[in-house]
Parts: C-alpha cells; sequence; structure tokens
C-alpha cells in the first residue's frame, strides 16, 4: 500500500481512525514504516505470522516487511493514531543503520508494547503525536529528536533478536509480497509473483529465500495458515469456509497442515482460543 510522504520531513499523523469489528480477511503491507497508537478500544493484530492482543494505551510498530491487519473486539470500535513515517530520511546525520526499521520484524520481534511494561516507548510516542498536531516553536526538530528516541527504545526492547536482511532486497521483493497479502486466497502461481517484480523464475526463488528465509509456496501457505487461524476466532464462518477462503483446495489438507502447524484441529483452535 503506496503511503505519499514529503521528501523533507517524511512523516504523517492521522489521528482518531475508526476501526470497526469486521472480520480479518485481507492483510496489506506499507513502504515505509508504521507506528499506531491506541487511543480506546481492544481487539486483535495479525502481523506476518503473529496475532496479538490489543488494548487502548498500546503502541504497535509495523515495517515495511511485515504485512497486517486489526480487528476490533466484537460488537466495539477502536479508536487509533497512525503515524506513517521513513526514519531514514526523517532524521539525517544519524547512524542509518540506527534508524532503518529493516530488522525490527520477524518471528522473534514483539510489534506490540503495552504501557504497562513500556511507559517510556509510549509516552514518547504520545509527545510525538503531540508535537504534530499543536506545531508549536521548533516542532519539526522536537518530531525528528521524538523520531530517534522512540527507534532507540525499540531497539533497546529488541536486543539482538530481530534480524533482517538489507531493505533493498525487501524492496525488490515488495510487489510479490503485496500480492501475496492481496490476494493468498486465490491460486498464485510462483512464476506470476516473479514477473510481478521483473525477476526470473530461478533469480525470485533464490532472493526469495536468501532475504525471507523460506520459499515462496512456504510462506503462502504460513501466511493462508495465519489467517485462516485468525479468520477462525474472529468470524462465524464454517471451518471448511474458512479454508476455502484461505486458499486450500480440500478440506483434509487444511486439517492436515493446520494441526501441523498449530498442534491442535482448527475446530479445537476455535474452541479454545489458541496462541500462534
Amino acid at each position: 500500500m503506496p503511503i505519499v510522504l514529503e521528501r523533507e520531513f517524511p512523516i504523517v499523523v492521522w489521528p482518531d481512525y475508526h476501526k470497526d469489528d469486521a472480520p480479518i480477511r485481507t492483510l496489506h503491507v506499507h513502504d515505509c514504516l508504521e507506528i499506531g497508537y491506541c487511543q480506546e478500544g481492544s481487539g486483535l493484530w495479525m502481523i506476518g505470522e503473529k496475532l496479538f492482543n490489543h488494548e487502548a494505551g498500546d503502541v504497535t510498530f509495523i515495517n515495511h516487511t511485515e504485512v497486517h491487519f486489526a480487528q476490533s473486539a466484537a460488537g466495539t470500535e477502536s479508536v487509533w493514531t497512525w503515524i506513517l513515517l521513513d526514519p531514514v530520511r526523517l532524521v539525517p546525520g544519524s547512524a542509518m543503520e540506527l534508524m532503518d526499521p529493516t530488522p525490527l520484524a520477524g518471528m522473534d520481534f514483539k510489534n506490540l508494547f503495552s504501557e504497562r511494561e513500556h511507559p517510556a516507548l509510549v509516552a514518547a510516542v504520545r509527545r510525538l503525536i503531540a508535537e504534530h498536531q499543536e506545531k508549536g516553536e521548533h516542532w519539526r526538530e522536537a518530531v525528528r529528536a521524538l523520531v530517534c528516541e522512540i527507534m532507540i527504545l525499540v531497539r533497546r526492547t529488541a536486543g539482538g533478536k530481530a534480524a533482517a536482511s538489507p531493505r533493498n532486497e525487501y524492496d525488490r521483493l515488495a510487489p510479490a509480497l503485496q500480492m501475496m497479502a492481496r490476494d493468498y486466497g486465490e491460486p498464485l502461481r510462483v512464476d506470476a509473483l516473479a514477473k510481478r517484480c521483473g525477476l526470473s523464475e530461478p533469480h525470485f526463488r533464490r532472493l526469495f529465500v536468501a532475504t525471507m528465509g523460506r520459499s515462496p509456496m512456504d510462506y503462502l501457505n504460513n501466511l493462508r495458515l495465519h489467517m485462516a487461524a485468525a479468520q477462525l476466532r474472529t468470524s462465524s464462518r464454517s471451518v471448511l469456509e474458512v479454508s476455502l477462503a484461505a486458499g486450500f483446495g480440500t478440506l483434509s489438507s487444511f486439517n492436515r497442515l493446520f494441526r501441523r502447524k498449530f498442534e491442535q484441529s482448527p475446530r479445537e483452535w476455535r474452541k479454545g482460543g489458541g496462541e500462534a
């Protein structure tokens, strides 16, 4: 999902965004960093292969490599402020390695920060939102300083757990990642994904494995399984309907792959509210 940012001051803040309880059925990925602040409500996030429960006061941190979607709790509405930015261009002169959010992703990176566990980070995000909205004297400098503080706090929290390939490699795969996020339920072919990236199929396969740590089809099937898991938890669709919507050709193959991934059947997952 392309986000247009100013060249000289690449950050936008969208306050008071209302998110309803519509079931998670599609995913998206941005071409910049997204920081979210939950003003009101609670619900569920799916980020990559991870599921998180959110509540008021939480902060989310999602870079350009992870597909994601949020849903509010049944019968409720959440209110969010979104901060979309490019820290590398926003804070010139800083160490690019420090400002680059690319490594801050993956299964070992926790994208959600609660106010209870990370009060300093949540406070910094609130101050950034206030500075951007109020636009007082030297507000741009204040915003840049707060972005630097936020990046440092997130990196400290991640420690040595977060690791990723260089950003330019993700950028080359972005068209395929966006296609899989949008059309995961369709019968996607590797040659079509490679063509979307302007690469030969062998080159695309090699780059995908080197960058994402798994083959394109393994990534797609994992995405489908986690989307199905989210739908089982948040919708009233039957297991068969969920499996077909997620792109699985037969219920038997879906049940087999789901059990292998989550160590329980889809029905057990739905009944027990399992953790991803």
